[in-house]
């Protein structure tokens, strides 16, 4: 579930101003303010990459941005819903996305030290269904790549009869 082609401009405005508060927030760390950022800065980017192939239903550009292994959870009952393994599976999810009209915007970013939180809203009208909803899709990332993305859902009711 991701952003729509302003993606990349909504992470940086967005991203940036909750980098700025979380990275604080992050603990300890030996690393200095500067390599800190520069993490932030690469994860955005890694993160920005990938959703952006998923929102234009890129198989190639899905292909580049995740790990061979990637996993994709979903809770729920719907189409979409159970764990997506590997590209052809990721790949799959963003046809059905697609299909669906699914319109996904970002609204902020938390970042982890090998994993990214980012909070949607997702929308849509499908077959006269309509979904309206906020969602927390925490990314992890491995070899710079993604490699595991867990959905989290505020109404999984109404995401279940939306990809019905």
């Amino acid at each position: 579930m991701w952003a729509s082609a302003a993606w990349k401009s909504a992470l940086t405005a967005a991203g940036l101003a909750m980098a700025m508060a979380f990275v604080g927030l992050s603990g300890t760390s030996a690393a200095e303010p500067d390599d800190e950022a520069a993490v932030t800065q690469r994860q955005r980017a890694i993160v920005g990459a990938f959703a952006t192939a998923i929102v234009h239903d890129d198989h190639a550009g899905i292909a580049e941005h995740a790990t061979p292994d990637i996993v994709w959870t979903i809770p729920g009952s719907s189409v979409v819903s159970g764990r997506a393994t590997g590209i052809d599976d990721i790949t799959r999810l963003a046809d059905t996305f697609a299909q669906y009209g699914l319109r996904i915007s970002p609204q902020g970013f938390a970042f982890g030290r090998d994993t990214v939180a980012v909070t949607l809203h997702d929308s849509g009208v499908h077959n006269g269904k309509r979904l309206e909803q906020d969602v927390v899709n925490v990314l992890t990332i491995r070899d710079d790549k993604i490699s595991d993305v867990t959905a989290h859902l505020t109404d999984i009711e109404s995401f279940d009869a939306y990809f019905s």
